[in-house]
Parts: C-alpha cells; structure tokens; sequence
C-alpha cells in the first residue's frame, strides 16, 4: 500500500525584530490529524487516518483541475525529458550506495588527519575551544579508531599526563568514598579539592575547573561531511554548562545557523502560488494561525523564507538513518517491531516521532559547476538527528552532496516521500535528471556535501556572557 501523505503549504505572516513586516514567508507542516506525534500511541487512530488520508485524496484527484503552476514552474515542466518521469530502476541506486559507503570508508580511512591542515581554531580560553571542522574529517573516532578532530584539540589544548593520572586517582577516591557512604553510584560526595590547573582555587563539585579526559572534551557534534563551528569543553565546569545549553537546545539556549546548496532553484514565488491554488480550492480553511513568526533579518538580503515542521522518525527500512514521520510509515514501523518482537527481540520498542522544526531563507539562486543551486540559511530550532538533511530532501531540494540523503543515498530519498508524491507536493523539486547530472560531477570533483555550520551562539559557560562564534563556508 502506497503512502500517500501530503504536507500543506500555507503562508505566514512574519515580522523582523524591528518589527517590520516580512514577505515571502511559507509554512510547510502535515495537517494535524496526520501529525504522528500526537497518534503515535493510538495505532488502531493510526490506521484509521490512513484510510481516511486515502480516500480523501481520491477524492481530491478525481474533483480537482490541475494545480495552478508559477511562471518558474511551468518553465521547468516544459522541459522535463522522459526520462525524469520514468523511476529510476531498484539496482542502479542500491549498487551507487553500496559503491557509495565503501568509498567514504575508503576516504576516512586514507586521510592523514594532522593539527596543520585540519585544525582550525576560532577561539580558546581555560574553558572552552572552538574550532572550524573541515569537511571529510570525523568529530570523534569512529568504529576503526581514524583519527579525529576531537583527537588534534586533545593533542593541543587537552589535560596533560599528570592531570589525567590526577583525574584517574580522583576518580578511584570518588568511588572509594561513594562504597563507604553508601551512596547511589550517580551521586558523590561533595568534598572540596584542589584545581590541578591552579593549586591556589580550591573549590567544590559544583564549580569543578578540573581538566577532563579526552572523550569529556566533546559535547556536540557534527558529520563527518558537514563542516563548522565544533565548540569543545577544557574543564569540568565548563563540560558541565555546555552539556546543560545543548540539552535545551530547543528553549533558545543555543542559536545555531547553518549554510547550505541545494539542488535546483527553490523559489519560495512558486511555493506561495501552490499555497494560494490550495486555499482557494479547500472547502473550509484550517485556522491554525499561531501569530507572527519572529525571524532575524539584519540586512533583508533574501528571497524569502519559511518553516518547515515535519516530525521524524528512525527510517525502519533504512537504519540508523531518519525520515519524516507520516501515518503509514508510523504504522509500518510499529508492525516491524512487532513482528520483531515475535521473532524474540523482546526489548525492541517503537521510538516515538520527534517534533521537529526547521527555519529557512533563501539567500540567492547560483550555478555549481554549471547546474541549478539554491544557497540557503538553515536554523535549526529544534535538534534532531539528521534534522536539516531530512527537512531539504523532503522538500524536494537535497543538499548537493548529501551521501545519505541525496541522490543515490543510502537512506530513503525525499525525505521518505516517494518520487510521485514529492513531484504532487513541491512545487520546484529537482528533476531527476538534475540530480543524476550533479551526481555525476560531485563524483568528478570529490566535492563532499554542502552543509556547514556558520553560526553558533550561546552563554559561555564561565561568565554566562552570550557569545556568537561565525566562520564562512568553503563554498
């Protein structure tokens, strides 16, 4: 049975932080009744919606004329060729994904990761190091111990040998102390004891400045083909406060701000016609206006923008990979666990979709080595795994590069859509063809994926003093 789960487009009204009101604003988000975050524990409602979602469609196709396109759009269906209407056969993308994985094995394992080339500092104090990671590297080591950027910070700006046997034997008194008091194994006694970086403060477990082991260093992360702002923890305190900011990432703790191409030209014109074409054309309009959206916009250098909140979900076809969460494939996935389970994976349980929110603006429509890109800044305000990626492929639009999500990917393209739905749904997606043709050349040029994390804000974790790190991307 086909998924046939649609999202709706609909425009906002958005205001800068002056207050100005700002054009070209779309919402992109599953009509609630279809929101699996709020039926995932109803499976029989599951099923329910989705035949209902079915028959409503039917009806929708038998009684509707054609959707109304944009000029861009209109232009773009002339010269679609055949062969972008036709799927692309089941072996030829498992062979470029299989071809595909042992390539970046190949790649992770054959770079020499050194400070000189890869090691890129923006900023360090006592407490904190931030870095600007460059594409192709890993943040931490992987299955096969390659060398990491969490290892050249540790090399660099990490606890030397006498303050990692310090931290060891600490760590043997803790537990020593923690047998005799009897207390539970996360909780410690409150001793005072002494910085080993300065023998003068003398402090307790709650104010700790002590350093920290090489693997303590980190305290967030980013793919290995994703470049930018890596920050990492030099003491206790500060591993402590970091942890906490990215624990409540989704209250405004941190700001981060990402850059990135994407395949074909996406022209928020064409997504506010197909929002138009659906209001006119609804029977009666959902009122789920939540107010305006408060966005930055220091210079209004953009093409207009939206918000994409689509839930994700672990990808039961396709682990560890994600996808957006509908109806059927929430449905799917509680089937395969059962069926799991009957197989004697008791412990296995179906994860719950997660909200997820991602904030974009078009910055300007270029050409990458003579193909259609749209440069884009992503914010993520919440942070799932893979949250970004999912969100552009299933608009369509996946990032140039992407290994995972992008043409010939290892994980469900389109976001989880399939390629008839995406064609009904996106008004300007990538034609196959276009993406086969960067495809091509990403391969030529051994350009990895186009995502880099330009911005990240939040308080420093020693004097609370909001504080912005920014570096430009490679491309």
């Amino acid at each position: 049975m086909e998924d046939n789960t649609r999202y709706c487009i609909t425009t906002k009204n958005c205001t800068d932080k002056g207050g100005r009101k700002q054009q070209k604003w779309i919402r992109i988000a599953f009509d609630p009744q279809f929101d699996t975050t709020i039926t995932h524990h109803n499976r029989a409602l599951v099923n329910e919606r989705i035949a209902q979602h079915q028959q409503q469609q039917a009806r929708q196709s038998a009684a509707s004329a054609p959707p109304r396109q944009c000029a861009a759009a209109t232009e773009a269906a002339e010269t679609d060729t055949v062969e972008d209407q036709e799927e692309v056969p089941v072996s030829v993308p498992q062979y470029q994904r299989q071809l595909r994985k042992i390539q970046a094995a190949d790649r992770a394992s054959k770079t020499d990761v050194n400070v000189s080339n890869h090691l890129h500092t923006i900023y360090s104090d006592e407490h904190i190091v931030v870095t600007n990671k460059p594409s192709g590297i890993l943040c931490v080591p992987g299955v096969n111990k390659n060398k990491s950027l969490l290892d050249l910070v540790f090399d660099v700006y990490g606890a030397s040998e006498a303050e990692l046997a310090a931290i060891a034997a600490e760590d043997i008194e803790s537990e020593r102390r923690r047998d005799n008091s009897n207390l539970p194994k996360n909780q410690t006694s409150k001793k005072r004891k002494t910085n080993t970086a300065n023998p003068n403060i003398t402090t307790t477990s709650a104010t700790d400045f002590s350093p920290v082991t090489r693997d303590n260093m980190i305290v967030h992360r980013l793919d290995m083909d994703t470049s930018g702002i890596v920050i990492f923890a030099r003491n206790r305190h500060a591993m402590s406060k970091l942890h906490e900011a990215f624990r409540q990432k989704d209250t405004g703790s941190t700001r981060k701000v990402y850059v990135a191409l994407l395949v074909g030209w996406l022209d928020i014109d064409c997504w506010i016609d197909a929002a138009a074409a659906a209001a006119s054309s609804a029977v009666e309009e959902d009122d789920d206006d939540e107010g305006d959206s408060v966005v930055d916009d220091e210079n209004g250098e953009f093409l207009g923008g939206g918000e994409i909140i689509l839930p994700l979900q672990r990808d039961h076809k396709h682990p560890p990979f994600m996808r957006v969460s509908t109806p059927h494939s929430e449905a799917e996935a509680h089937q395969a666990v059962a069926d799991l389970n009957h197989a004697g994976y008791k412990k296995l349980i179906a994860k719950r979709p997660k909200p997820s929110v991602t904030r974009f603006r078009v910055v300007k429509h270029e050409l990458w080595m003579g193909h259609k890109v749209t440069r884009v800044e992503l914010n993520p305000v919440t942070g799932r795994t893979h949250q970004l990626r999912v969100h552009c492929a299933a608009l369509g639009h996946p990032i140039l590069g992407d290994p995972a999500y992008g043409y010939y990917g290892e994980a469900n393209p389109n976001g989880g859509f399939s390629n008839s739905i995406i064609r009904s749904i996106s008004p300007t997606y990538a034609k196959i063809k276009l993406r086969d043709d960067v495809e091509k050349n990403v391969k030529e040029s051994g350009r990895t994926m186009c995502l880099h994390a330009k911005e990240l804000s939040l308080n420093h974790p020693m004097t609370g003093e909001w504080v912005s790190f920014s570096a430009a991307p490679s491309f």
